[in-house]
């Protein structure tokens, strides 16, 4: 058996300017990524798994969504700090996930695919 060093984090609160952040490079990678339709129902899925708290669903979805605008500079900086504050306390989750709805939300509609 192979000895696989694991790094833990401890779960901390997220800082106002973490929350910030994170809805601006939200606003500003789904300014590209689908219709007004489309982010409107990844919104609802969002807003069912922060209600249920379950925070491997939402993370998902999200990294679905995601996933092929790899060449988008705001998706690399809104997963860079996704991968620095987590994993999440209850509450920091929550937090997040309203900061990602809300940066969604005010999306503007770009002719996105």
């Amino acid at each position: 058996m192979e000895n696989v060093e694991v790094e833990f984090r401890t779960k901390k609160p997220v800082s106002q300017s973490d929350l910030w952040k994170i809805k601006k490079y939200t606003d500003n990678a789904f300014n590209k990524i689908g219709s007004d339709n489309y982010r409107q129902k990844i919104v609802y899925k969002l807003l069912n798994t922060t209600k249920s708290s379950n925070q491997k669903e939402f993370f998902s979805i999200l990294l679905r969504t995601l996933n092929g605008q790899k060449a988008n500079e705001d998706v690399k900086k809104l997963s860079d700090k996704l991968q620095e504050i987590y994993p999440l306390t209850p509450e920091s989750f929550e937090n997040v996930a309203y900061s990602i709805i809300m940066g969604i939300m005010s999306a503007e509609s770009n002719g996105g695919n």
